[in-house]
């Protein structure tokens, strides 16, 4: 009888850790899937030379940030995390992140061999964070400086991917009649 309920309650334990660590799986694989595939900087643009690469079709995203930029950790924790914005940018974007202070290897981008922080100058961008849009031929289409919230980045993300631009309405009317 002893040896019955011992048998009981080790099988009771191995079960529950069991079923435990299978919730557990389920949520890394869903948080997972919750954030945005990044790529780096140097890959991207060295393959985009080659033009080998089915992928660089998409537009292209780089997200400007320093350790230190308090909003650009707000980018990465609220809008990077949101299932739909990281759904929508894994789909239609490629992904860059890059940290200017850190990465100073020079990419060939606009005929122009730039380090990053080179690039966001020669954007015009001035601060951290900042987003910066290419299209699928490598052409910059526009510059977000600031933390931006987000529903509105999603309907930016849209408003870029769709070239909205190109059927002459600007962004604030896009943005405005999507409300």
């Amino acid at each position: 009888m002893f040896f019955k309920i011992r048998y009981i309650v080790i099988l009771t334990i191995f079960l529950l850790i069991s079923s435990f660590s299978c919730k557990d799986e389920k949520i890394a694989a869903r948080d997972k899937d919750s954030s945005v595939k990044w790529e780096n900087i140097s890959t991207v643009f060295k393959n985009n030379d080659n033009k080998k690469n089915p992928d660089l079709k998409k537009p292209v995203l780089i997200f400007f940030y320093t350790e230190w930029c308090t909003f650009c950790k707000k980018m990465d924790k609220e809008t990077f995390n949101n299932n739909e914005i990281a759904q929508y940018m894994n789909e239609n974007y490629i992904n860059i992140r890059v940290n200017p202070e850190k990465e100073n290897s020079k990419i060939k981008v606009m005929e122009k061999d730039l380090t990053p922080y080179e690039l966001m100058m020669h954007t015009g961008a001035q601060g951290f964070p900042t987003t910066l849009f290419f299209n699928d031929k490598m052409k910059p289409l526009t510059v977000i400086p600031g933390y931006v919230e987000n529903k509105t980045f999603l309907l930016i993300l849209k408003y870029l991917k769709e070239e909205w631009y190109n059927k002459n309405v600007s962004m604030d009317d896009y943005i405005k009649n999507s409300e």
